[in-house]
Protein backbone atom coordinates (compact mmCIF):
# COMPACT_ATOMS: atom_id res chain seq x y z
CA UNK A 1 0.00 0.00 0.00
CA UNK A 2 1.21 3.84 -0.67
CA UNK A 3 2.11 5.77 1.80
CA UNK A 4 1.73 9.76 1.42
CA UNK A 5 3.54 11.92 3.77
CA UNK A 6 1.72 14.53 5.23
CA UNK A 7 3.66 17.03 3.29
CA UNK A 8 2.60 15.36 0.02
CA UNK A 9 -0.72 15.58 1.29
CA UNK A 10 -0.85 19.49 2.00
CA UNK A 11 0.61 19.74 -1.36
CA UNK A 12 -2.32 17.90 -3.20
CA UNK A 13 -4.28 19.66 -1.54
CA UNK A 14 -2.79 23.17 -1.98
CA UNK A 15 -2.70 22.51 -5.75
CA UNK A 16 -6.21 21.85 -5.94
CA UNK A 17 -7.25 24.98 -4.03
CA UNK A 18 -5.07 26.70 -6.73
CA UNK A 19 -6.72 25.03 -9.36
CA UNK A 20 -10.31 26.06 -7.57
CA UNK A 21 -8.94 29.82 -7.57
CA UNK A 22 -7.86 29.88 -11.14
CA UNK A 23 -11.22 28.26 -12.56
CA UNK A 24 -13.86 30.97 -10.70
CA UNK A 25 -11.31 33.59 -11.92
CA UNK A 26 -11.33 32.10 -15.55
CA UNK A 27 -14.92 32.29 -15.59
CA UNK A 28 -15.23 35.35 -14.05
CA UNK A 29 -13.09 36.95 -16.92
CA UNK A 30 -14.69 34.93 -19.28
CA UNK A 31 -18.54 36.27 -17.90
CA UNK A 32 -17.20 39.25 -17.98
CA UNK A 33 -15.44 39.68 -21.80
CA UNK A 34 -18.36 38.49 -23.14
CA UNK A 35 -20.58 41.10 -21.27
CA UNK A 36 -18.12 43.88 -22.45
CA UNK A 37 -18.91 42.36 -26.09
CA UNK A 38 -22.66 42.71 -26.01
CA UNK A 39 -23.56 45.44 -23.26
CA UNK A 40 -24.76 48.15 -25.21
CA UNK A 41 -24.08 50.58 -22.10
CA UNK A 42 -23.33 50.72 -18.35
CA UNK A 43 -24.03 53.45 -16.02
CA UNK A 44 -22.89 53.10 -12.55
CA UNK A 45 -23.89 56.04 -10.04
CA UNK A 46 -25.55 56.17 -6.82
CA UNK A 47 -28.91 58.30 -6.41
CA UNK A 48 -30.95 59.11 -3.88
CA UNK A 49 -34.66 59.94 -4.07
CA UNK A 50 -35.43 61.15 -0.15
CA UNK A 51 -35.90 64.86 -1.74
CA UNK A 52 -39.45 63.89 -3.30
CA UNK A 53 -40.38 62.07 0.06
CA UNK A 54 -40.01 65.31 2.60
CA UNK A 55 -42.94 66.94 4.70
CA UNK A 56 -44.98 69.19 3.35
CA UNK A 57 -43.98 71.36 6.23
CA UNK A 58 -40.53 70.97 4.76
CA UNK A 59 -40.99 71.82 1.62
CA UNK A 60 -43.33 74.56 2.19
CA UNK A 61 -40.47 76.41 4.38
CA UNK A 62 -37.49 75.32 1.56
CA UNK A 63 -35.81 77.81 -0.20
CA UNK A 64 -34.01 77.24 -3.61
CA UNK A 65 -30.55 75.77 -4.87
CA UNK A 66 -30.09 77.70 -8.27
CA UNK A 67 -27.84 76.85 -10.79
CA UNK A 68 -27.39 78.96 -13.81
CA UNK A 69 -31.10 79.69 -13.66
CA UNK A 70 -32.07 76.17 -12.79
CA UNK A 71 -33.53 75.26 -9.79
CA UNK A 72 -31.87 71.97 -8.63
CA UNK A 73 -34.18 71.57 -5.86
CA UNK A 74 -34.35 72.96 -2.32
CA UNK A 75 -33.06 73.04 1.32
CA UNK A 76 -34.73 73.49 4.83
CA UNK A 77 -33.23 72.67 8.01
CA UNK A 78 -30.54 70.56 6.62
CA UNK A 79 -32.95 68.40 4.64
CA UNK A 80 -33.10 68.56 0.95
CA UNK A 81 -36.12 69.00 -0.88
CA UNK A 82 -36.69 67.51 -4.63
CA UNK A 83 -37.87 70.72 -7.20
CA UNK A 84 -40.94 69.52 -7.95
CA UNK A 85 -42.26 69.44 -3.93
CA UNK A 86 -40.41 72.91 -3.63
CA UNK A 87 -42.48 74.41 -6.93
CA UNK A 88 -45.71 72.77 -5.66
CA UNK A 89 -45.22 74.07 -1.97
CA UNK A 90 -42.40 76.46 -0.95
CA UNK A 91 -43.49 79.99 0.50
CA UNK A 92 -40.15 81.17 -0.47
CA UNK A 93 -40.38 81.67 -4.32
CA UNK A 94 -40.24 85.26 -6.72
CA UNK A 95 -38.62 88.08 -4.50
CA UNK A 96 -37.24 85.90 -2.00
CA UNK A 97 -33.54 86.71 -0.90
CA UNK A 98 -30.53 84.39 -1.84
CA UNK A 99 -26.85 84.45 -1.64
CA UNK A 100 -25.10 83.94 -5.12
CA UNK A 101 -21.36 82.84 -5.89
CA UNK A 102 -19.57 82.57 -8.73
CA UNK A 103 -16.17 80.50 -9.62
CA UNK A 104 -14.44 83.11 -7.62
CA UNK A 105 -16.72 83.35 -4.20
CA UNK A 106 -19.30 85.54 -3.37
CA UNK A 107 -21.05 87.81 -5.58
CA UNK A 108 -23.85 88.99 -2.95
CA UNK A 109 -27.31 89.19 -1.60
CA UNK A 110 -30.32 89.27 -4.78
CA UNK A 111 -33.79 88.26 -5.32
CA UNK A 112 -35.37 85.55 -7.21
CA UNK A 113 -37.04 86.45 -10.16
CA UNK A 114 -40.22 84.78 -12.23
CA UNK A 115 -40.43 81.09 -11.98
CA UNK A 116 -41.70 79.11 -14.70
CA UNK A 117 -42.02 75.49 -15.42
CA UNK A 118 -40.64 73.77 -18.53
CA UNK A 119 -43.83 71.19 -19.47
CA UNK A 120 -41.72 69.33 -22.07
CA UNK A 121 -38.96 68.51 -19.50
CA UNK A 122 -40.41 69.74 -15.84
CA UNK A 123 -37.43 71.44 -15.33
CA UNK A 124 -38.04 74.36 -13.53
CA UNK A 125 -36.11 78.31 -14.61
CA UNK A 126 -35.73 80.89 -12.69
CA UNK A 127 -33.46 84.30 -12.71
CA UNK A 128 -32.00 86.28 -9.98
CA UNK A 129 -31.33 90.05 -9.65
CA UNK A 130 -27.64 90.39 -11.04
CA UNK A 131 -27.55 92.36 -13.80
CA UNK A 132 -25.40 91.12 -16.56
CA UNK A 133 -24.77 87.83 -15.35
CA UNK A 134 -22.26 86.14 -17.75
CA UNK A 135 -20.45 83.92 -15.73
CA UNK A 136 -21.81 80.25 -14.40
CA UNK A 137 -23.32 81.05 -10.47
CA UNK A 138 -24.73 78.95 -7.46
CA UNK A 139 -27.60 80.40 -5.51
CA UNK A 140 -28.75 79.46 -2.07
CA UNK A 141 -30.41 80.60 1.42
CA UNK A 142 -29.17 84.06 2.28
CA UNK A 143 -27.07 83.62 5.62
CA UNK A 144 -24.31 85.69 6.81
CA UNK A 145 -22.00 82.42 6.41
CA UNK A 146 -19.61 81.78 3.35
CA UNK A 147 -21.32 78.46 1.73
CA UNK A 148 -18.06 77.97 -0.16
CA UNK A 149 -14.65 79.17 2.03
CA UNK A 150 -12.41 76.55 0.13
CA UNK A 151 -13.14 76.67 -3.98
CA UNK A 152 -11.74 74.25 -5.90
CA UNK A 153 -8.30 74.43 -6.99
CA UNK A 154 -7.81 73.42 -10.69
CA UNK A 155 -4.75 70.96 -10.43
CA UNK A 156 -2.39 72.06 -13.89
CA UNK A 157 0.44 69.43 -13.75
CA UNK A 158 -1.26 66.04 -14.62
CA UNK A 159 1.26 63.36 -14.64
CA UNK A 160 0.64 59.38 -14.72
CA UNK A 161 -0.10 59.35 -11.10
CA UNK A 162 -4.05 60.66 -12.12
CA UNK A 163 -4.01 57.91 -14.73
CA UNK A 164 -3.08 54.67 -12.70
CA UNK A 165 -5.78 56.25 -10.03
CA UNK A 166 -8.18 56.23 -12.81
CA UNK A 167 -7.29 52.95 -13.84
CA UNK A 168 -7.38 51.19 -10.15
CA UNK A 169 -10.58 52.67 -9.31
CA UNK A 170 -11.97 51.78 -12.94
CA UNK A 171 -11.26 47.85 -11.40
CA UNK A 172 -13.34 45.94 -13.86
CA UNK A 173 -14.87 48.64 -16.55
CA UNK A 174 -11.40 49.20 -17.47
CA UNK A 175 -12.58 46.17 -19.81
CA UNK A 176 -15.06 48.53 -21.73
CA UNK A 177 -12.09 50.77 -22.90
CA UNK A 178 -8.71 50.28 -21.60
CA UNK A 179 -7.19 53.78 -22.71
CA UNK A 180 -7.45 56.60 -19.78
CA UNK A 181 -7.41 60.47 -21.35
CA UNK A 182 -7.79 63.08 -18.25
CA UNK A 183 -9.50 65.99 -18.89
CA UNK A 184 -9.61 68.04 -15.33
CA UNK A 185 -7.98 67.44 -12.01
CA UNK A 186 -9.39 69.68 -8.81
CA UNK A 187 -8.09 69.69 -5.31
CA UNK A 188 -11.43 70.15 -2.93
CA UNK A 189 -11.96 70.01 0.58
CA UNK A 190 -15.47 68.16 1.29
CA UNK A 191 -14.68 68.90 5.44
CA UNK A 192 -12.43 69.47 8.06
CA UNK A 193 -11.47 65.61 7.92
CA UNK A 194 -12.13 64.71 4.43
CA UNK A 195 -9.87 66.51 1.82
CA UNK A 196 -8.70 65.19 -1.53
CA UNK A 197 -9.12 65.50 -5.47
CA UNK A 198 -11.17 65.06 -8.36
CA UNK A 199 -10.47 63.59 -11.72
CA UNK A 200 -12.36 64.04 -14.84
CA UNK A 201 -11.71 61.46 -17.18
CA UNK A 202 -12.56 59.61 -20.56
CA UNK A 203 -10.95 57.22 -22.96
CA UNK A 204 -8.53 58.54 -25.87
CA UNK A 205 -9.72 59.47 -28.55
CA UNK A 206 -10.38 56.11 -31.48
CA UNK A 207 -8.95 54.22 -29.05
CA UNK A 208 -10.56 50.99 -27.73
CA UNK A 209 -14.21 50.22 -27.63
CA UNK A 210 -16.95 52.61 -27.52
CA UNK A 211 -16.85 55.49 -25.26
CA UNK A 212 -16.90 56.44 -21.63
CA UNK A 213 -17.05 58.86 -18.85
CA UNK A 214 -16.18 58.90 -15.49
CA UNK A 215 -15.45 60.70 -11.75
CA UNK A 216 -13.02 60.22 -9.81
CA UNK A 217 -12.75 61.02 -6.23
CA UNK A 218 -9.31 60.25 -4.38
CA UNK A 219 -9.26 61.28 -0.68
CA UNK A 220 -5.79 62.47 0.85
CA UNK A 221 -6.06 59.03 3.08
CA UNK A 222 -5.34 57.16 -0.39
CA UNK A 223 -8.54 55.88 -0.97
CA UNK A 224 -10.66 56.20 -4.11
CA UNK A 225 -14.42 56.10 -5.04
CA UNK A 226 -16.23 55.60 -8.45
CA UNK A 227 -18.27 58.23 -8.36
CA UNK A 228 -20.03 58.08 -12.22
CA UNK A 229 -19.29 56.28 -14.84
CA UNK A 230 -21.09 56.16 -18.05
CA UNK A 231 -19.79 53.76 -21.04
CA UNK A 232 -21.78 53.58 -24.53
CA UNK A 233 -20.62 50.71 -26.53
CA UNK A 234 -21.97 52.53 -30.28
CA UNK A 235 -20.00 55.70 -30.51
CA UNK A 236 -21.85 56.46 -33.28
CA UNK A 237 -24.91 56.74 -31.54
CA UNK A 238 -23.98 58.49 -28.46
CA UNK A 239 -26.39 61.29 -28.33
CA UNK A 240 -27.34 59.97 -24.29
CA UNK A 241 -23.90 59.85 -23.74
CA UNK A 242 -22.17 62.93 -21.06
CA UNK A 243 -19.19 64.65 -20.38
CA UNK A 244 -18.92 64.97 -17.09
CA UNK A 245 -17.54 68.50 -15.74
CA UNK A 246 -16.67 70.54 -12.74
CA UNK A 247 -19.10 72.86 -11.45
CA UNK A 248 -18.53 73.80 -7.75
CA UNK A 249 -17.96 72.49 -4.15
CA UNK A 250 -19.77 74.24 -1.52
CA UNK A 251 -21.94 73.63 1.56
CA UNK A 252 -25.02 74.05 0.36
CA UNK A 253 -28.07 72.65 3.03
CA UNK A 254 -24.98 74.47 5.69
CA UNK A 255 -25.11 70.80 7.51
CA UNK A 256 -20.87 71.23 7.47
CA UNK A 257 -20.00 68.93 4.55
CA UNK A 258 -19.41 70.21 1.09
CA UNK A 259 -21.40 68.68 -1.95
CA UNK A 260 -20.40 69.02 -5.72
CA UNK A 261 -22.07 70.33 -8.51
CA UNK A 262 -21.53 68.25 -11.44
CA UNK A 263 -22.22 69.38 -15.06
CA UNK A 264 -23.11 66.52 -18.08
CA UNK A 265 -22.92 67.52 -21.44
CA UNK A 266 -24.71 65.79 -23.82
CA UNK A 267 -25.50 66.20 -27.75
CA UNK A 268 -28.73 68.04 -27.02
CA UNK A 269 -28.48 68.59 -23.46
CA UNK A 270 -26.84 69.53 -20.21
CA UNK A 271 -27.74 68.10 -16.70
CA UNK A 272 -26.65 69.78 -13.38
CA UNK A 273 -26.22 67.54 -10.85
CA UNK A 274 -26.02 68.05 -6.95
CA UNK A 275 -23.90 65.00 -5.39
CA UNK A 276 -23.75 64.45 -1.73
CA UNK A 277 -20.87 62.87 0.66
CA UNK A 278 -22.19 60.44 3.09
CA UNK A 279 -21.75 57.05 4.38
CA UNK A 280 -18.29 57.05 2.30
CA UNK A 281 -19.99 57.74 -0.58
CA UNK A 282 -21.01 59.73 -2.74
CA UNK A 283 -25.16 60.16 -3.92
CA UNK A 284 -26.86 61.82 -6.38
CA UNK A 285 -29.28 64.18 -4.71
CA UNK A 286 -30.71 66.08 -7.45
CA UNK A 287 -30.85 67.12 -10.73
CA UNK A 288 -31.89 69.04 -13.62
CA UNK A 289 -31.40 68.93 -17.18
CA UNK A 290 -31.34 72.22 -19.71
CA UNK A 291 -32.40 71.52 -23.45
CA UNK A 292 -29.34 72.90 -25.77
Amino acid sequence: MKKYSKEKLKLRRGIKVVIIILCIIAVLCIGVLLFSLFTKDVVVQKIDSSPSNVSDDVARNSTPVIINNLILGATYDKKWVSSERYYLNSQNGENTEIDAYSKEGKMGKYTIGKISKDTKTASIYTTISKQNLLNEYFAVATSNNNVMPNPANKIINIDESYIQDVKKALGVYRLFNMSVRITEVYDITLSQTEKGYLIFATNEVNKGKGVYSTIIYVSNSGKRKLIKYNFVNDKQNAENWPIYSFGFVADLNSDGTNELLIQETKEFEVKYDLLEYKNNNFYEIMSTVAKQ
